[in-house]
């Protein structure tokens, strides 16, 4: 059977995203733990055949305020260490950089990215994004990349965008989000409208229209050259 950890730092009560919806359509077995809601985060991926760590409302240093975070740290490192395939999405990105010695901390200009936004591959990206592609986000924070990793993508407003890191992935953009979960985003009290670099809901609209079917389908062969 094959062991598959999710570790979900946010509920917006949305209909299962794409990665659950990918194991659930292959016939993977997978767990997931909460730890937003008490659920123990293993520090250890010993037994893993893969794992994934989510975005959330959390900044991947508040340590003091999220105790769980640093629990999410150790098994970032261990993971990697163990070569266990991961991905990190968003705070999930920023944890594997963090927990390797890279620096996370807000844009210095107030700049967020809430919308959708093309997506830039490096020339070692290219195995992953052959062409940029737009993809949806929300974050107002971006990582370093760390030592030891390579770059694969940035964005007009983020340099940083993805990494590979031996068996990690990080992801600083949300591939996973179905239009459901980004109209809930969109209609989230704390959604981001006025910062500079958020798109207007008109904007947004459009190019989920354009787009979804195209990051669906990237995001459908993606995972399944990640997850055993």
């Amino acid at each position: 059977m094959t062991r598959i950890l999710l570790i979900e730092n946010n509920d917006d009560g949305a209909e299962p995203e794409r990665i659950r919806q990918f194991l659930d359509r292959t016939g993977r077995g997978y767990r997931v733990v909460r730890p937003y809601r008490g659920d123990p985060v293993p520090r250890s991926a010993e037994g893993l055949d893969a794992a994934v760590i989510y975005g959330g409302v959390q900044e991947i240093y508040q340590t003091d305020r999220y105790p769980f975070l640093a629990d999410e740290h150790a098994f970032a490192v261990d993971a990697v260490a163990r070569g266990v395939p991961l991905l990190g999405l968003c705070l999930g990105a920023q944890c594997i950089a963090y927990a390797h010695g890279a620096e996370v901390a807000p844009h210095p200009e107030g700049v967020k990215e809430f919308g959708y936004y093309p997506i830039i591959p490096t020339e070692a990206g290219r195995d992953l994004l052959p062409e940029a592609m737009v993809m949806p986000q929300w974050h107002g924070h971006g990582f370093a990349i760390p030592e030891g990793a390579e770059r694969l993508a940035g964005s007009a407003l983020y340099p940083n965008q993805a990494f590979r890191m031996g068996s990690a992935w990080a992801f600083q953009f949300h591939p996973e989000v179905t239009p459901d979960r980004m109209r809930r985003w969109q209609a989230h009290p704390d959604a981001p409208w006025t910062a500079p670099g958020a798109q207007p809901l008109a904007e947004q609209e459009a190019l989920m229209a354009a787009h979804d079917l195209a990051i669906a389908a990237w995001f459908d062969a993606f995972l399944t050259r990640f997850f055993p």
